[in-house]
């Protein structure tokens, strides 16, 4: 795929992105999506001659957006540990979080768009979960830092909860998660694995 294939099919990607955080499903359309990438008419068609294809690439864009690199976050994390400790680099851990919910907002609202998508019509079935896992995997992989990766119940209860404050958010119907919201959830699970005396 040559390098000027490969940018117009991002381009196009983008804007479909965009187009849905913004306008949502129904908001996309070819014509919609040539225009918002300042493309010329038919441009999207030649790429993905059907809506479902055009949907389909678009999800499997905003997996890639979503899914963060978490090479250099779990530096940083180590770092704080190392320095100031397991409470510091909890803090640290909800900082990141709380400003990638408000970094990747549209993301979210793009990827509520899909996944609805996803439940009402059989052609985009496996998008949905594709797009939770993403969007989930930087808190997994926080938490996975802070806790003990075989304390699986109470990980995944503090993921979604974490993920469902976020998503709040995005649609609107819930304030900008705070600092000290997402690491009283973050400690909550630490407290659960402590050992407790008997």
């Amino acid at each position: 795929m040559s390098s000027q294939h490969s940018d117009r099919r991002s381009t196009i990607l983008d804007a479909v992105i965009r187009l849905l955080a913004e306008r949502g499903l129904a908001g996309v359309t070819h014509r919609a999506t040539d225009a918002a990438a300042g493309l010329p008419q038919g441009s999207s068609t030649y790429y993905f001659p059907r809506k479902s294809e055009l949907l389909r690439a678009a999800a499997s864009h905003l997996a890639l957006a979503l899914e963060k690199d978490c090479g250099a976050l779990q530096i940083g994390f180590a770092e704080v540990a190392a320095k100031q400790g397991l409470e510091a680099a909890i803090d640290h851990v909800a900082g990141e979080l709380v400003a990638s919910a408000d970094q990747t907002k549209y993301l979210l609202l793009a990827r509520l768009e899909l996944t609805l998508a996803a439940a009402r019509d059989s052609d985009l079935s496996d998008v949905g979960d594709r797009l939770s896992v993403a969007a989930r995997r930087p808190i997994e992989f926080f938490v996975s830092l802070i806790s003990d990766d075989s304390s699986k119940v109470p990980m995944d209860t503090c993921v979604g909860l974490i993920d469902g404050i976020s998503l709040m958010y995005a649609t609107g119907q819930g304030p900008q998660p705070t600092t000290d919201q997402v690491a009283s959830v973050l400690r909550s699970l630490v407290r659960d694995e402590t050992p407790t005396d008997v």
